[in-house]
């Protein structure tokens, strides 16, 4: 929700998140001109460092509004100069600035700059002369403009879909554009299955298969978990999310694991998204209506999609909060595919990967996983086995296939929790197991656990994921990731014996606990 004092507070849209001034529950950021102000889950607080909540002793917002942390004697750490830490008492003041801009101690200018309340204090007199610092130099000018503090960010605008060139263009574009939504002459038609590597190479292009990327072994390569949810979320879920994604999981680098969300507008409480989201969790598009029957999403018409896909990711940003480019996903309900009008709609919203193609072979034990593929190429039956299928190319667009799940019974299911019915904890954790270790022990392609919280209603599905979980993570080589994650490692393959230096996993403070795997 708004803050209360927004609209007289100068605000300027910032990548980053803020602490609240008095409360280290609540944090704050500027999107569209509006200040926002968001809540951790209970007990947590909110750490600027890693941009997520966790536990008031790893949250620096603990003690920046002068609260107390169970077990610190005092509510700053004795580092905490020289680790940059910006402390802001009650009246606004940022490491004993004060609002006219007098300097009682030692201060980082970055830190005054970076600061909204600060900002809004030191010009609260209207848009008379006012001082500003030369950063760099140190000196000072008058001047009646008030200047941002903030590195203007330029967008690409997106254009209108590309026509379909005429079947007398034969040739790939070898060269790729900055941005996905580029010159017409860049889509270009192809006919199935006809993607080769050294026409198709990364970070921007991938064939679909099973070979690992980057040349590397099954030894070498990281084996990366999705955990994922479809749907709405609300009250009745919000539970499920915070004991599996509770603090103090991590990952072999030491930062917290996260998973994805693919919300869907109904039923869906927006002020329970951000929450998640500042946990690290990935928020992606699950459509605004998830309208039934299945069959309407298989004929639905490129507006009808425009306005399901681009209504949800607004959705999402003008009731949440949620960063525009952090939105980057979409799934189809009931994974029923629209062909070329669906996947045109999710390459104009400017998504970066669609995960509702269905594959995988219908028997137990039959090839090894497919990794994630770009759609620079039509990608053939084997790959997209319930159709419409696309018929068209959409270079740089990424798909994260939905692969077949093996029951207790050898049955297969599209999704964990479409499998035949587990009976107890120890069953439905067996489960767990086989089809990982189908993965582990074969090509290492990324899992995707991908279920509906309302699988949980049945409570030994919670403890068998719960459990499960506490076992990926006394393996050294597992890794609990989002989509988006598992993309950045497609785009640039890192080996198990580097990734704890892969900055796109990497969380910027984190540190490891010693004891936390023993």
């Amino acid at each position: 929700m708004l803050l209360g004092y927004a609209a007289k507070l100068p605000c300027k849209d910032d990548p980053k998140y803020r602490c609240h001034p008095t409360k280290s529950n609540l944090f704050v950021r500027c999107t569209g001109g509006k200040l926002y102000q968001f809540f951790c889950p209970i007990e947590l607080n909110f750490n600027t460092v890693t941009q997520t909540c966790d536990w008031p002793k790893k949250a620096d917002c603990s003690w920046l509004v002068g609260n107390n942390v169970e077990g610190n004697e005092t509510a700053t750490p004795k580092n905490s100069d020289a680790a940059g830490v910006r402390k802001i008492d009650k009246d606004g003041a940022v490491n004993g600035v004060d609002g006219d801009g007098n300097d009682d101690g030692d201060d980082d200018g970055g830190d005054r700059r970076n600061n909204y309340y600060y900002y809004y204090r030191r010009n609260k007199e209207g848009r008379g002369k006012s001082t500003t610092k030369n950063w760099s130099t140190g000196t000072e000018s008058k001047t009646t403009t008030k200047r941002p503090w903030w590195k203007p960010k330029q967008r690409p605008q997106a254009t209108r879909f590309p026509p379909i060139p005429t079947n007398q263009e034969k040739k790939i574009a070898r060269s790729r554009p900055a941005y996905r939504n580029g010159p017409q002459e860049r889509v270009k038609p192809i006919w199935k299955g006809s993607c080769e590597s050294s026409d198709c190479y990364l970070p921007h292009c991938h064939c679909p298969g099973a070979k690992i990327p980057g040349g590397l072994s099954v030894q070498e390569t990281p084996m990366m978990v999705m955990i994922t949810f479809d749907d709405e979320i609300s009250a009745a879920y919000y539970g499920y999310f915070q004991r599996l994604f509770r603090p103090g999981r991590y990952n072999p680098n030491g930062c917290p694991f996260r998973g994805a969300m693919y919300v869907s507008g109904e039923g869906t409480n927006y002020d329970l998204v951000y929450p998640l989201y500042a946990m690290g969790n990935e928020i992606a598009c699950h459509t605004v209506s998830h309208r039934f029957p299945h069959t309407w999403w298989a004929n639905a018409s490129y507006e009808e999609y425009m306005s399901e896909i681009q209504g949800m990711k607004n959705n999402l940003i003008e009731k949440s909060g949620i960063s525009a480019e952090d939105i980057k996903g979409f799934r189809v309900p009931f994974l029923q595919l629209g062909g070329d009008n669906m996947y045109r709609a999710v390459y104009d919203a400017d998504l970066v990967y669609d995960t509702s193609m269905f594959t995988g072979p219908v028997w137990e034990g039959g090839e090894d996983p497919i990794w994630p593929f770009t759609l620079d190429f039509v990608p053939d039956q084997k790959f997209c086995q319930h159709g419409p299928c696309p018929q068209r190319q959409y270079p740089g667009l990424w798909e994260i296939p939905v692969q077949r799940w093996y029951g207790v019974d050898g049955h297969s299911c599209a999704m964990p929790d479409g499998c035949t019915s587990t009976a107890s904890t120890e069953e439905a954790l067996q489960f767990l197991r086989k089809n990982f270790y189908s993965y582990y022990n074969s090509n290492r392609a990324p899992l995707g656990i991908f279920v509906h919280a309302r699988w949980f209603h049945v409570e030994h599905h919670l403890e068998a994921l719960d459990a499960f979980i506490d076992e990926l993570m006394q393996l050294d080589d597992v890794w609990i990731v989002t989509p988006s994650q598992v993309l950045e490692w497609m785009k640039k393959p890192t080996s198990i014996y580097e990734i704890q230096f892969f900055k796109p996993w990497s969380c910027e403070g984190a540190m490891k606990e010693a004891s936390r795997r023993k």
